[in-house]
């Protein structure tokens, strides 16, 4: 994209997408009164001296006003970065400030946006005045959401949008924006476990979620997000995938595909609160067994090989199926390696994008760890440095990480995935051996011609 800066031209990459976080301005104004209620005296304990605990219960309170459920594996409650941040006087942005950042970034190529959080966007009053400056601006724009208030009608209604009564109406308004695309949460269709696995019914989180969210996926279909015609508008994330799941999410995959519903599974994501995710699962290989036999019979694996198998089985199994509906092939695979979102295309954040949060850090993705920050405040520099001085902006077209913020070497056999990623030790759950153990099992699934055992 050719850009006149200072009187001259420059030839740049574009800047495609950005995951940006929101929330209504007076979430953020509450939130944004930390500083100086804690200067004020408030959050201290013996000795005055600082009481984090304290205060990271007042910011819980808070994030709980913008969401709906209280999922024990949430991808963005984050309290300790919030608040550190807001002691170090971060103002949280406002929609007004984002907007701006946006109107930058679409002078340089921008083109969508996904809203990662906090919590419910649907918590927002201002909505569909956003969704109206992103049509303006022709910005597509993703929203993650479990989907409670296009489920729900007294949900819905106590949005408090201007002639919406309902969830029907809700989902109805929504799809007369052809900028929008719904990624709604989809772990399982079993309401005992999709109810656990969202908090349902938990310190003030909704019950009957399952329900809900299933009266979601029936509305967003009956108007059209999955309408071929108008492209992928709705997506499932089965996020987090467990060995619970796991096999439920395989069939989950081949439904939605042959629905034209793309499902977004990344069972090695570690983010929010789910950043123990990886001991936990490792945990259940060692304990748990009815896992231990299935995936080591002879018991002579340790935690960590069985997880890496049963990774690998499933990344086959949902392989399997995208070669049977030809939406790939063993050759493109090797080639061009495995997605970290199983059976869908890899993830492009990291050659396209960033991650603006809500106390203007700028991070590689949302896949975030130590080491991965951009810029401590995008207001301190223009946007187009920002990207330019970013790590994403320089990374290889011919990048085969699975995922660089996540890539951890669990089994010690040192297999090389990506030459121009970096592989944070501190941090992360995708193991290197995946790919090719992935590749590995595929192969000989199709050359057993198994797939009645998918």
């Amino acid at each position: 994209k050719i850009c006149h800066i200072s009187g001259n031209m420059y030839k740049i990459k574009r800047l495609r997408t950005m995951d940006i976080e929101l929330a209504s301005d007076d979430a953020i104004d509450a939130m944004n009164t930390l500083k100086k209620r804690f200067e004020q005296g408030e959050f201290r304990g013996q000795d005055n001296a600082i009481d984090t605990d304290a205060l990271k219960r007042e910011f819980a309170g808070m994030y709980r006003t913008t969401c709906t459920q209280r999922c024990p594996h949430c991808f963005n409650q984050e309290d300790d970065f919030y608040v550190r941040k807001i002691l170090d006087g971060h103002k949280l942005l406002k929609w007004s400030d984002m907007k701006q950042i946006l109107t930058a970034a679409k002078k340089i190529g921008l083109e969508s946006v996904k809203f990662l959080g906090i919590g419910e966007i649907f918590k927002i009053p201002d909505l569909f005045s956003i969704l109206d400056d992103l049509r303006e601006m022709d910005i597509k724009i993703g929203i993650f959401t479990k989907g409670t208030a296009l489920g729900d009608d007294k949900i819905a209604k106590d949005c408090g949008y201007e002639g919406i009564e309902t969830a029907e109406e809700l989902v109805q308004r929504l799809s007369e924006y052809d900028n929008v695309s719904i990624l709604l949460g989809g772990n399982s269709f079993v309401p005992e476990i999709q109810d656990r696995m969202v908090g349902c019914g938990k310190d003030g989180g909704v019950t009957s979620y399952t329900e809900k969210r299933d009266r979601a996926l029936k509305l967003l279909v009956k108007y059209g997000f999955n309408d071929p015609a108008k492209g992928k508008r709705l997506a499932l994330v089965a996020a987090p995938v467990t060995p619970e799941v796991s096999d439920e999410t395989v069939v989950m995959y081949e439904w939605a595909m042959h629905s034209n519903i793309t499902v977004i599974t990344i069972p090695t994501m570690v983010s929010g609160k789910g950043t123990d995710e990886l001991e936990w699962l490792l945990g259940q290989f060692e304990t748990n067994k009815e896992l231990i036999s299935r995936y080591d019979e002879n018991n002579t694996m340790t935690r960590e090989e069985r997880y890496v198998r049963w990774l690998s089985d499933f990344y086959s199994d949902i392989y399997m199926s995208a070669v049977s509906m030809r939406i790939t092939d063993l050759d493109t695979l090797k080639a061009e390696g495995i997605s970290g979102y199983a059976g869908a295309a890899k993830c492009q954040q990291m050659h396209n994008g960033m991650y603006i949060r809500l106390p203007g850090t700028v991070q590689e993705c949302p896949g975030r760890c130590v080491g991965a920050e951009i810029a401590d405040d995008i207001r301190d520099k223009s946007l187009l440095a920002t990207w330019i001085g970013s790590k994403n902006y320089d990374r290889k077209d011919d990048c085969r990480a699975l995922c660089a913020v996540k890539m951890k070497n669990l089994t010690g056999t040192d297999v090389k995935v990506c030459d121009c990623c970096t592989v944070y030790d501190n941090v992360g759950s995708m193991p290197l051996e995946l790919e090719r153990d992935t590749l590995i099992a595929l192969e000989q699934k199709l050359s057993r011609g198994d797939r009645e055992n998918v």
